[in-house]
C-alpha cells in the first residue's frame, strides 16, 4: 500500500502565502487609519499576551480631522471610569459651569420664649460636596451649619423641642445602581447616591495591625456619627496594599469587613460607604447645635422616597440656603481623582433639568440624548461607570473629546478637570519617567479586567490627538496591562 504525501514544498509555500493573506484580511477588519501607524499596530496589538482579551483603540488627529488609526473601535466594551468624561462634559453644557447644588435648612413649628417648638429640618438637593473633603477650603468660608446656628441665636432659640430631620426625598431614588455589584456598594468607592449626602457619603475604619496574632484591631470610626454595627472579620498578612471588603445591606447600620490588610501598621485605614447618609447629617448638626449651647431633644430622623409622604399643614421656614462649589470646580474633582459620587449626582441634577426626574435612568437618558447627534446611542446605565453594563465604544469616546476641544464652549473647564500624565490625579504615576510626562492629559478607568485611557496627546505643539483605548478581560496583572497602554502610546504617538 503506498503512502499518501500530503505535502511537497509547494505545498507549504503555498499554505505560507494563504496563512499571510487570511491574516491581512482579518487585521484589515478591524485595523484602519494612516499606513505609519497600522504598521506599528500589528505588532502592538498582536502580541500574544492579548489572547482571550478584547482591546480597542481609537486614536484622531483633531486639529486636522484624520483618524491616525482605528482598532476594533467600533465595538462596545466596558470602558470604567473613563464614562466620567461623558457625564461631566454633558454635565456642564445641561447644567452650565456655574451651577450650584443647594442645600435648605429651617424648621417647623413656632417659637416661644426662646423655645422653638418644633423640628429642625436640612433638605438637601443634590448637593455631593456638602463637608467633602475635596472642598474643605470651601467649608471653612462657606460652612451651612454654623450659618444655621447664627440664624437661631438671632431668633433667640435656646431650646428645640422637636427633632433634627435630614430630608433627602428630592431623589426619588436614593438606592444604589441597580447594575452595580452587590460587592461595591458597601465600599468607599460605590458610596450610594443621596439627595442629602454628606462627607463624600463616606466612613473611615482604623485599624491597628501590630499585634502578633493576624487579626486586626479596630481602633475608631470617623465620624463617629456614622452609626455602624461591624463584624470584624479582617486579618493581617505580608502585603502592602489594601486587600479588604466591607459588605452591608442597603438598609441596615450592620456591615461585615473580611479580605486583608499590611501588617506592622500603627493606624490603617479602611474606607466604606455610610449607609444612611440623612441620618448622618441630621447627627451631624444635632451635635453642632449642642455645641452651641442650644438644648436639643436625642431623636433624629431621615426622610427618604420610601418613607416620606409631604405634610402640607405643618409650615417650612427657610433660615439658610447653602450653596455648593461651582459645577465647574466639582468637574475638575470629579475627573482629576475619578470621583463616583460626584459624577452620579451630577447625573441625577441633568436628569432633573431636562424632565423634572432624579432617577438615574432618566439621568442617563439626558447624557445619552445629548450626546446622541455626535456618537450615535451608547448603552449608558450610570454616571461613573461602575457599572458593568456600561457598553461604549472608543469610536464614540473620541467623538465626545473632538467635541469638547473644538467646539464646546465649556472647553477649559473641562480640559483642565484631566489628569496630566506623570503629574497629577490618577495619572501621576503614568508616563512619570518618559517623554510624554506632561504632554498628555487623560482620564484613567480601572476595574477587575477593565482598563482604560482616554483624553488627548500633545507629542508636539502643532499636534493634538484624541485617543481612547479600552481593554476588556485580560489575564494579564492590572500593573502589566498600565505598561502596555504606556507602550502603545509611547511608541506610536513618541518615537
Amino acid at each position: 500500500m503506498q503512502k499518501m504525501k500530503f505535502y511537497n514544498k509547494n505545498n507549504y509555500l503555498l499554505l505560507f502565502i494563504i496563512f499571510i493573506l487570511k491574516s491581512q484580511i482579518t487585521l484589515s477588519q478591524v485595523i484602519s487609519g494612516d499606513s505609519i501607524y497600522i504598521k506599528k499596530a500589528y505588532s502592538l496589538f498582536n502580541d500574544s499576551s492579548w489572547q482571550g482579551s478584547i482591546v480597542a483603540f481609537t486614536a484622531k488627529d483633531i486639529i486636522n480631522n484624520k483618524i491616525l488609526l482605528d482598532v476594533n473601535g467600533h465595538y462596545r466594551l466596558t470602558p470604567a471610569s473613563i464614562v466620567k468624561l461623558i457625564t461631566t462634559a454633558a454635565g456642564l453644557h445641561i447644567l452650565g459651569s456655574n451651577f450650584r447644588f443647594k442645600t435648605e435648612l429651617g424648621y417647623t413649628g413656632i417659637i416661644n420664649d426662646s423655645i422653638l417648638y418644633g423640628d429642625i429640618i436640612i433638605k438637601g438637593y443634590g448637593d455631593p460636596t456638602l463637608y467633602s473633603p475635596f472642598f474643605k477650603y470651601y467649608y471653612q468660608k462657606n460652612d451651612p451649619f454654623d450659618s444655621l446656628v447664627i440664624k437661631l441665636n438671632k431668633l433667640g432659640v435656646k431650646q428645640i423641642t422637636g427633632r433634627v430631620i435630614g430630608d433627602a426625598s428630592f431623589f426619588q431614588y436614593n438606592l444604589p445602581i441597580s447594575t452595580w455589584v452587590f460587592g461595591d456598594i458597601a465600599n468607599y468607592y460605590g458610596a450610594t447616591p443621596c439627595a442629602l449626602s454628606i462627607y463624600n457619603n463616606e466612613y473611615s475604619l482604623f485599624f491597628s495591625t501590630k499585634d502578633t496574632s493576624n487579626q486586626a484591631k479596630l481602633l475608631n470610626i470617623f465620624p463617629p456619627s456614622v452609626k455602624i454595627e461591624l463584624y470584624n472579620k479582617l486579618i493581617t498578612s505580608k502585603i502592602t496594599n489594601d486587600q479588604s471588603i466591607i459588605y452591608s445591606d442597603i438598609f441596615d447600620s450592620t456591615s461585615i469587613i473580611v479580605g486583608m490588610i499590611p501588617e506592622n501598621k500603627d493606624s490603617f485605614e479602611v474606607r466604606g460607604s455610610i449607609r444612611n447618609p440623612a441620618q448622618t447629617a441630621a447627627i451631624e448638626l444635632k451635635n453642632r447645635l449642642l455645641k452651641a449651647n442650644i438644648i436639643v431633644c436625642d431623636t433624629t430622623f431621615s426622610y427618604y422616597e420610601y418613607n416620606y409622604l409631604p405634610d402640607t399643614s405643618k409650615k417650612y421656614i427657610i433660615l439658610h440656603t447653602h450653596n455648593s462649589p461651582q459645577l465647574s470646580e466639582i468637574v475638575y474633582q470629579t475627573n482629576l481623582y475619578s470621583i463616583n459620587l460626584f459624577a452620579e449626582h451630577i447625573s441625577r441634577l441633568c436628569g432633573w433639568h431636562r424632565y423634572k426626574n432624579t432617577t438615574p435612568e432618566m439621568g442617563n437618558q439626558a447624557i445619552n440624548r445629548f450626546w446622541q447627534k455626535y456618537t450615535g446611542d451608547m448603552l449608558l446605565y450610570d454616571g461613573s461607570g461602575l457599572s458593568r453594563f456600561n457598553a461604549i465604544s472608543t469610536q464614540q469616546f473620541v467623538n465626545v473629546l473632538e467635541f469638547m476641544y473644538n467646539q464646546s464652549s465649556y472647553k477649559k473647564q473641562f480640559y483642565q478637570s484631566l489628569p496630566v500624565a506623570g503629574e497629577t490625579g490618577t495619572l501621576k504615576k503614568m508616563f512619570d519617567k518618559s517623554i510624554a510626562k506632561g504632554k498628555i492629559v487623560a482620564k484613567t478607568g480601572t476595574m477587575t479586567q477593565v482598563r482604560s485611557l482616554a483624553g488627548y496627546i500633545h507629542p508636539d505643539k502643532k499636534t493634538t490627538i484624541a485617543f481612547c483605548i479600552i481593554i476588556n478581560n485580560s489575564p494579564l496583572p492590572t500593573n502589566l496591562i498600565k505598561q502596555k497602554i504606556e507602550q502603545i502610546i509611547l511608541q506610536l504617538f513618541f518615537k
